[in-house]
């Protein structure tokens, strides 16, 4: 979905996505155990016979770690999300300002990318893994037209 709104000589723009009914796995090597060597953060409360009760991750393995690789209804997500995918203001130059001169419009702008994600998995979509990183960027400029 996008908006536009124009006021005076101000022009401010948004741009969303939503994303809904989808299922996931999260099965990319950030989540994968290997024994004593690599562990991700998502394993912290795993199941020991002292946190039985309050565990939110199943039992690890340090031997062989075959059964840390299984894919199973544990990894599955609901991919449902909005995206603030991009937001941008922008000033163009009155007309009357530019009688007389080569240029025949100036417009002044700012706007943002990637600005904001709402998700349960929030965390889990902003994370690239073996990639560049997700990032969020902003812009300054001048557009000119002669």
């Amino acid at each position: 979905m996008n908006l536009t709104a124009k006021w005076n000589n101000f022009t401010f723009y948004a741009r969303g996505n939503g994303f809904f009914g989808g299922k996931g796995f999260k099965d990319n090597s950030y989540y994968w155990v290997r024994g004593d060597n690599k562990y991700s953060d998502a394993v912290l409360n795993r199941w020991t016979p002292e946190t039985a009760a309050t565990a939110t991750y199943p039992r690890l393995t340090t031997t062989n770690g075959e059964n840390n690789f299984r894919a199973s209804d544990f990894w599955m997500f609901k991919t449902d999300r909005f995206e603030l995918a991009q937001v941008q203001v922008s000033y163009d130059l009155p007309k009357y300002l530019l009688n007389g001169s080569f240029v025949k419009g100036l417009n002044f702008f700012v706007n943002g990318n990637n600005l904001l994600t709402i998700s349960k998995e929030r965390k889990h979509f902003e994370m690239n893994v073996g990639s560049a990183p997700q990032t969020r960027f902003y812009n300054i400029g001048v557009k000119a037209t002669f």
